[in-house]
């Protein structure tokens, strides 16, 4: 027996056309997302593995607001992304790509990075930039990524260029092994006008980065946190949550981040979304849903499901969190509590405001009733979507955009998405699409 909760719509992942989708619970409470492409046949995609769960999210989404520029509808979604008016959300956190080329060629990457790659130039970055502020303004956040950013020479002239812009957060992306190895280079970006550090960091043993970086190299990220420490710049933790990998180990990187929570800032757990071949009639992408449940049982307590809440700017199936306040007199062994336990959705809900990034939102709610929040740590569970998992309306509200240099901002999950032999809607910097 199955009950019916809503209707979207959904992709074929061989020819990534959307038809109507419908979103169900089954006996177990299970979720999952059913459509038929007429020439691919159907497919069922297991989407969020409680139903009551789910429909709680979904009940406390924030009023949108909507992009500030959008650009003319050119194509059925997710084709002619631009932003375009069919897009009900503005951009939060915006991204630039500044290389393709990488010194790790990790397996569950979803950059596809490569060596050898052309860089945009500082003209084409430029024009990024202005893209970004035509977009949001300067009050949004900017991430340089790649690729690794750290591969570029002139890492520090694009942080610059950002701040002069008048940009007020920028952060770098990186696998830390730069930053880690040379001395003074973390010196130089913070010069510039680093602002923080967004290090991948998906276990606490060393078999988990044989898995997905291809060798052991746990001990360049301590010494990357270490760096970040000495350095007196904020790091947040980019944890890719793989099923059978590490997602036992998210209580431990949780821990991990309470013990150095004065230069841990926050973390941020990305279930591993897939691309590449597909040809089954049922699809089981882990979800964040999962990742929330698993956070909160292995959480000494310390969580439960519900203390973690929509963060506002996307959908609420997109992006989750909370904050943990640091604080002597908590209950929890840990000396942390949620903020949540102490706030009411009403308060949060009145306190919101649009303009802070998906990282900052607690924090800001918090730091304006007087709570002190520089040794807190923000955790944030966001919902990466792929051609077999992708919820087109939850697309029509992605707050996390990549710009490229003729000025549009794409949905982060339609720019990276590929249909089911691996190719790209929108390759790297607006070179030919594939399906344009």
């Amino acid at each position: 027996m199955t009950r019916h909760l809503h209707d979207t719509g959904a992709l074929c992942p061989v020819c990534l056309k959307e038809y109507p989708a419908e979103v169900y619970a089954d006996a177990d409470g299970v979720v999952w997302m059913s459509r038929t492409c007429p020439e691919h046949g159907p497919l069922t995609t297991r989407m969020w593995p409680d139903a009551d769960h789910y429909e709680w999210l979904r009940s406390e989404a924030f009023p949108k607001v909507r992009p500030q520029n959008p650009e003319p509808v050119r194509d059925a979604c997710p084709f002619g992304c631009g932003t375009c008016a069919r897009h009900e959300r503005r951009g939060t956190l915006l991204e630039i790509e500044v290389t393709r080329n990488c010194n790790l060629h990790c397996p569950v990457c979803f950059a596809s990075s490569e060596t050898g790659e052309y860089d945009p130039t500082m003209d084409e970055i430029s024009a990024m930039y202005d893209a970004i502020e035509r977009a949001v303004g300067t009050d949004g956040a900017v991430q340089l990524t790649g690729g690794e950013p750290t591969c570029r020479e002139d890492l520090h002239e694009i942080i610059f260029m950002g701040r002069a812009k008048g940009f007020w957060g920028i952060e770098v992306n990186t696998n830390g092994l730069v930053i880690a190895s040379r001395p003074g280079y973390l010196e130089d970006l913070v010069a510039a006008g680093l602002t923080g550090v967004y290090l991948s960091f998906d276990g606490v043993t060393g078999n988990v980065y044989e898995a997905t970086c291809g060798r052991d190299i746990l001990d360049v990220k301590l010494r990357a946190i270490e760096r970040c420490r000495e350095v007196g710049i904020q790091v947040v933790l980019s944890v890719a949550v793989v099923a059978g990998l590490n997602d036992g180990q998210i209580g431990d990187i949780l821990r991990f981040a309470l013990d150095n929570s004065d230069v841990v800032a926050g973390v941020a757990l990305q279930p591993a979304f897939t691309s590449g071949r597909f040809d089954a009639e049922r699809a089981m992408p882990m979800s964040a849903g999962d990742v929330i449940f698993a956070l909160a049982e292995q959480s000494d307590g310390l969580l439960d499901v519900r203390d973690i809440w929509p963060l506002g700017c996307s959908n609420p199936l997109c992006d989750t969190g909370v904050f943990l306040v640091k604080d002597s007199q908590a209950e929890h062994p840990s000396g942390f509590y949620p903020a949540t336990r102490r706030m009411t959705p009403q308060e949060y809900a009145e306190g919101y405001s649009p303009d802070s990034p998906q990282g900052s939102v607690f924090l800001d709610i918090l730091h304006k009733k007087g709570v002190k929040v520089d040794t807190g740590v923000s955790i944030i569970i966001m919902n990466y979507m792929d051609a077999v998992s992708m919820d087109t309306q939850r697309l029509r509200e992605c707050s996390m955009m990549v710009c490229v240099p003729d000025g549009r901002a794409l949905p982060f999950c339609s720019y990276h998405l590929t249909d089911a032999n691996g190719c790209r809607i929108y390759p790297p910097w607006c070179k030919e699409d594939i399906h344009g």
